[in-house]
């Protein structure tokens, strides 16, 4: 009876040290897997005022640009440009009016200068004309004195012979005929000078009247290219 009854003790014994000890392992598992599970944070609901300023902080789409303003600005930028052509075509036109006034001008010039020429020569032979007819004079005048010296002869008061009168006053004539036609010819020099002067004169005159009127329109284009300007800027 005391052998079972120890042996019993000895049984009950073991099964409560085996209990003891699985509730121990049981118990130090379950705080490892609770130290090394992560604990999982709350998740946040986003509150209304938090969803209203998100809604605000997004950039709103940018607003598309009227259509009639881009109209308007086209309009403008081609309404530039062809005021600027303009500009550009009246400042072309002035320059070519001024280019060939210019050059009327320098024709003008030109044969003006010839005309100033001619009647420079003109008056050369004017003078050297008179010169001539002054000493044709002077060949008639000593011819005349001759002619009292041939009365002379006649009734014998001078030594001279009539004949040798007579030479000496046709010499003379000779002389003084010979100065006349030179003068004629010099004369006639002058003439066609003046005639030649008066020709370059009236073809100066017409290209003085031809430059002055593409200078006016030169300037009448040059002052619509600058009024044009003003008017853009």
């Amino acid at each position: 009876m005391g052998a079972q009854e120890d042996a019993s003790k000895r049984k009950e014994f073991q099964r409560r040290t085996d209990d003891d000890i699985d509730s121990f392992l049981s118990r130090s598992e379950f705080k490892k897997s609770a130290q090394t599970a992560p604990e999982k944070a709350p998740e946040k609901v986003p509150s209304t005022a938090a969803k209203v300023q998100t809604a605000e902080a997004k950039p709103e789409p940018a607003e598309e640009p009227d259509q009639e303003e881009q109209i308007r600005a086209a309009r403008t930028s081609r309404a530039e440009i062809e005021a600027y052509q303009d500009i550009a075509d009246l400042r072309k036109k002035a320059h070519k009016f001024g280019h060939k006034a210019a050059k009327l001008f320098h024709k003008y010039k030109a044969l003006d200068a010839k005309a100033h020429k001619c009647t420079a020569k003109a008056a050369a032979f004017r003078e050297k004309s008179d010169g001539r007819k002054q000493r044709a004079s002077e060949f008639r005048e000593r011819e005349k004195t001759f002619e009292s010296e041939l009365s002379g002869a006649a009734t014998g008061k001078t030594e001279l012979s009539p004949e040798a009168i007579r030479s000496k006053m046709a010499d003379l004539e000779r002389k003084a005929a010979k100065q006349e036609e030179v003068a004629r010819k010099n004369e006639s020099k002058a003439a066609s000078q003046t005639a030649k002067a008066s020709k370059f004169r009236t073809r100066s005159a017409k290209f003085l009247e031809d430059s002055r009127y593409f200078e006016s329109e030169s300037k009448r284009y040059a002052k619509r290219a600058d009024n044009l300007e003003k008017a853009g800027s």
